[in-house]
């Protein structure tokens, strides 16, 4: 099939929806002609795991910037032969009905942007309009979390296939980079609790995790990884209530080092309150890494009926659940972290994925 995904920044990754993008791209282009459509702020057009990767130019506005780039990228599409288009992401689905003039359109929802804090009133307004796009306006919608697809069924009246997003079993974390890291800092492995998210903004809940790291008193370090940049003030904040062991690290686009850094920690905690399905739990979850997570259900969805979580938004509850995993031995945090690991790992691989994504297209396309 000649297979092209717009809606990402391009690839190769360094997170969000990018990193969904790059992973299904490594399975379809052993077996298709795939091409990928990015920012030229981002990527470089060429050839990036088979795939031909298509570099637009745009500008850097916050609004306007990803609005030119989707518009760009479709102009460019039509002028292509494709069997079929998978465009990631409902804010993108503007231009779900110029592209379905000459090809077919399979949407991904990744998650209600609109409730992302780092867009203006208006801006989320705009979005959640376009929302009902990505529903009516494809010849096939799909949705990463299960509670999500259904609700965009009950919406607009029409089925959204739940397809889930997945982990990379051949990816394995730098522990050497991770050391220099911790090195650097001061810190030894092993002994750190650990927050990540490639963009930190309020919803990804690191406050929330900072002030109960204070409450506990507990003289582990903690890291944070990311980038603290996307919502104004929020850095502050942050470095406010974190307590002395705290250290905050910028965004770590080698990955191999990401998950050297996770593969060494003793706890890793995800404090999200809006999610669609996070790479980044999954991943945790997968190496096996001692995890706990908040109840939305987006989190609940796929993970072990006996998952440690605590409540979303909720520093006392989480404060409670840092306490009592403190108090358990490496044996214990082993054990539940190994029966998690394999619980993701055998739910939720990319080929398994790449072809449910598949039969979604040949149910669309002429191929």
């Amino acid at each position: 099939m000649r297979i092209a995904h717009l809606g990402s920044k391009g690839i190769p990754s360094k997170g969000g929806t990018e990193r969904v993008v790059e992973a299904l791209v490594r399975q379809q282009a052993t077996a298709h002609d795939v091409t990928v459509y990015g920012s030229t702020r981002v990527c470089r057009s060429g050839s990036v795991h088979g795939a031909r990767v298509v570099a637009v130019p745009t500008v850097g506005a916050k609004h306007a910037g990803p609005v030119l780039l989707q518009l760009a990228s479709a102009a460019h599409a039509l002028l292509q032969r494709y069997d079929v288009v998978h465009l990631h992401g409902s804010e993108n689905a503007f231009v779900a009905p110029v592209l379905r003039l000459r090809h077919p359109v399979v949407t991904t929802n990744h998650g209600p942007a609109y409730r992302r804090e780092k867009w203006s009133g208006l801006a989320r307004r705009l979005i959640r309009a376009v929302e009902r796009l990505s529903v009516v306006g494809a010849s096939a919608a799909t949705a990463v979390a299960k509670n999500q697809a259904d609700q965009l069924t009950a919406r607009y009246g029409r089925r959204v296939v739940y397809v889930p997003n997945g982990v990379s079993l051949d990816e394995s974390p730098d522990d050497q980079a991770a050391a220099r890291i911790l090195e650097d800092i001061g810190v030894s492995p092993g002994t750190y609790w650990m927050f990540a998210a490639a963009r930190v903004d309020p919803t990804k809940g690191c406050h929330t995790l900072l002030e109960a790291h204070a409450a506990c008193g507990d003289s582990r370090p903690l890291l944070v990884v990311g980038d603290l940049y996307h919502a104004p003030g929020y850095e502050d904040s942050l470095k406010r209530i974190a307590a002395e062991n705290v250290r905050f690290i910028p965004r770590l686009d080698d990955k191999r080092a990401l998950l050297g850094l996770l593969h060494q920690a003793r706890l890793f905690v995800f404090p999200s309150t809006v999610e669609a399905m996070s790479m980044m739990l999954l991943e945790a979850v997968a190496l096996g890494v001692p995890t706990i997570a908040s109840d939305i259900p987006e989190n609940l969805n796929v993970l072990p009926e006996d998952f440690p979580t605590f409540k979303a938004d909720d520093a006392r509850d989480l404060a409670r659940v840092l306490t009592d995993m403190s108090t358990k031995t490496p044996g214990d945090l082993r054990n539940t972290a190994e029966a998690a690991r394999d619980w993701v790992r055998e739910r939720f691989r990319w080929d398994v994925i790449a072809a449910e994504y598949e039969n979604v297209y040949r149910s669309v396309s002429r191929v």
